[in-house]
């Protein structure tokens, strides 16, 4: 009998451990298709004023080229090697007909061949690192049955669809970075957070919106230290400003402004197309509702995640392109925490290991006192 039982559990383990890493290789696979279909789909470097030469040679118009992180580490691993590898790449982009292709979607000439490659190699771990990431974040924001986190992670990656339609060199790295920077706060690593922060900020300055949620790592429920909290936030903008100031002088002298007026476009498409406008302030409201439904009483993290969103919502209507959701990829790993906790809250409530928001204003009056 006892065999017997030891025989069970152990097929029961196999079968676990089997859909667990099924579920993990389709991940991956999910990955490459988003890595896939933002290359071939979203007319990255396109744009002549962030075309792939100039963002890596630093000569793309403001706001584009002081986004550096993608550029900056393609061009530091680029150098470590010779001019025969150098040579090799541009062969391989004239005479593969696949890698042809994959360089003519990215927009890059092969007198930079290596440099694309890199930068390829760079975007499809930024994906595979976003998925990862998610899957560990919502490990830590919600208790679920085992393997839940894997299959909503591969529903994440299918989420990302509708705004893998436009794109630029930083996007892939942005939500990688940010997703990275939300699982580091809700994982309480300050000191991991405190380098993601640094990277995503060099990588698009917009990525501050991430001090928002991270005010949790210095906020201590039952006695909230209004000295801490401060000085987390000052070291966050100090590593803002010591970073982005200095890209900004380096590049001042390129052709572009730190922002571009778009709300002429948005005026323009909502007169010629009525009906697509309407549409999109439909959806739009509905994404706010799913996301801030019930919000006291969905994790901190989460909504603190996704308030940006709101800042984010406004400036796209005034420096974004329509359409152009991809601009939403800071915010979009903690809306989609929101939202799916909305979804499920009456056939299966997810239940949370860290402080709700309704905790989190419960220990404001605390805060406000100066203990």
């Amino acid at each position: 009998m006892h065999s017997l039982s030891t025989t069970t559990t152990s097929n029961h383990a196999f079968r676990f451990h089997f859909v667990k890493g099924l579920l993990t290789a389709l991940i991956v696979l999910f990955g490459l298709g988003v890595f896939f279909f933002f290359i071939f789909n979203s007319g990255i470097n396109a744009n002549t004023r962030a075309s792939f030469t100039g963002m890596i040679t630093g000569e793309a118009h403001r706001p584009f080229v002081t986004r550096v992180f993608l550029p900056w580490l393609t061009r530091g691993i680029t150098a470590l090697f010779p001019a025969s590898v150098h040579e090799a790449a541009k062969t391989l982009a004239t005479s593969s007909d696949f890698m042809g292709s994959l360089l003519g979607e990215y927009n890059a000439p092969s007198d930079f061949a290596l440099e694309a490659l890199i930068s390829l190699g760079l975007q499809l771990l930024c994906v595979q690192g976003f998925a990862f990431a998610f899957r560990g974040l919502f490990r830590k924001v919600y208790k679920t049955p085992a393997l839940i986190s894997e299959l909503t992670t591969l529903v994440v990656l299918l989420g990302l669809a509708p705004m893998l339609f436009l794109g630029y060199l930083y996007d892939l790295p942005n939500l990688f970075l940010s997703t990275l920077g939300l699982y580091c706060i809700a994982a309480k690593l300050k000191r991991s957070y405190f380098l993601v922060l640094a990277l995503a900020v060099l990588n698009k300055e917009t990525a501050i919106v991430l001090a928002v949620p991270a005010i949790l790592l210095f906020w201590d429920l039952q006695y909230p230290s209004f000295k801490k909290v401060l000085f987390g936030t000052l070291a966050q903008l100090g590593i803002f400003l010591a970073l982005r100031v200095p890209v900004s002088l380096l590049y001042r002298n390129n052709p572009g402004g730190f922002f571009e007026a778009h709300l002429a476009d948005h005026i323009e498409m909502f007169r010629d197309y009525p009906v697509i406008g309407i549409i999109s302030i439909l959806i739009a409201a509905g994404m706010i509702l799913l996301v801030f439904h019930k919000w006291r009483q969905k994790p901190a993290v989460a909504v603190l995640g996704a308030a940006p969103g709101l800042l984010l919502l406004v400036l796209f209507m005034f420096g974004g392109i329509a359409f152009e959701i991809r601009v939403f990829y800071e915010v979009y790993a903690a809306g989609f925490l929101c939202i799916i906790s909305t979804l499920m809250a009456r056939k299966m409530p997810l239940e949370t290991s860290l402080p709700t928001m309704q905790e989190w204003l419960a220990s404001m009056p605390v805060f406000l006192a100066g203990r």
